[in-house]
């Protein structure tokens, strides 16, 4: 009987303790209000509403951003659209005056033959008074120039700033391609003007010596581009000089020169 009352007594007194001590550990870790712990859980409470102001700068910092980059997305969009399309007009306009895309107006269109006629009714005669030359291309096209005329093409080949209008023994050549008559020259600009040019120039001298000739003033003349090669070997753009008073790397200034006396 004593046995049993001294193991009862001992029973509770284990589990009294066991009590306390986890009373005891659960204030120390579970916030037990001593000053340390309350320290520690203040500064964790200051540190993570410090992280979550910091989060929330950021996210707005990240909107801020990406909005900037779909203003600057939007500035670059236009302006190399409208670079794009300048340089296309200035490319386009480079190669229209080059000669280098078809072009259509008013203009003039002249038919030149060679006078068979007469040369059949003068075998003894020197057969080249009938045929038409190079030389008689070349002033013609030189009264449309003078004339106004800015496009010109003898059958069909496109007269450009390097083009080349010759005889090759008893064959002219245009572009380094041979042409035979009936010659075909057009021409766009003024047809009024152009026409009055001509009319007193090579044209008139063909026409008194009765060639197959004929001159018409067009409502529009449609001319082919330029077929061959624009290559330039030699020239190039000059290289600006300095400004006045600019250093053009090729010694000092006067102040840098030795004395002479």
């Amino acid at each position: 009987m004593n046995r049993n009352k001294l193991s009862m007594t001992l029973s509770i007194s284990l589990i009294c303790f066991i009590i306390g001590m986890l009373f005891a550990l659960y204030n120390r870790y579970s916030g037990g209000e001593t000053p340390d712990s309350n320290a520690f859980s203040e500064r964790m409470d200051n540190l993570v509403s410090t992280i979550s102001d910091l989060e929330q700068e950021i996210n707005a910092y990240e909107g801020q951003i990406e909005s900037y980059r779909q203003e600057l997305a939007e500035i670059e969009s236009y302006h190399q659209t409208s670079s794009v399309q300048l340089m296309q007009e200035e490319l386009h306009m480079a190669k229209l005056r080059a000669g280098l895309t078809q072009v259509s107006g008013p203009g003039l269109r002249l038919v030149l033959e060679d006078n068979t006629l007469g040369q059949r009714e003068s075998p003894h005669a020197d057969p080249n008074q009938f045929i038409i030359h190079y030389e008689d291309l070349l002033s013609i096209v030189a009264d449309l120039k003078a004339a106004g005329a800015e496009a010109i093409a003898i059958n069909d080949q496109r007269l450009v700033t390097n083009s080349e209008l010759r005889c090759v023994g008893n064959v002219i050549m245009v572009n380094t391609s041979r042409v035979a008559p009936p010659f075909i020259i057009q021409a766009i600009g003024n047809a009024a003007i152009m026409g009055d040019m001509v009319s007193y120039g090579r044209y008139d001298y063909l026409l008194l010596n009765h060639f197959p000739i004929s001159m018409t003033q067009e409502e529009e003349v449609i001319l082919p581009a330029y077929k061959g090669d624009l290559q330039f070997t030699y020239i190039h753009e000059p290289e600006e000089e300095p400004a006045e008073g600019e250093d053009d790397g090729v010694g000092g200034s006067s102040e840098d020169l030795p004395s002479l006396g």
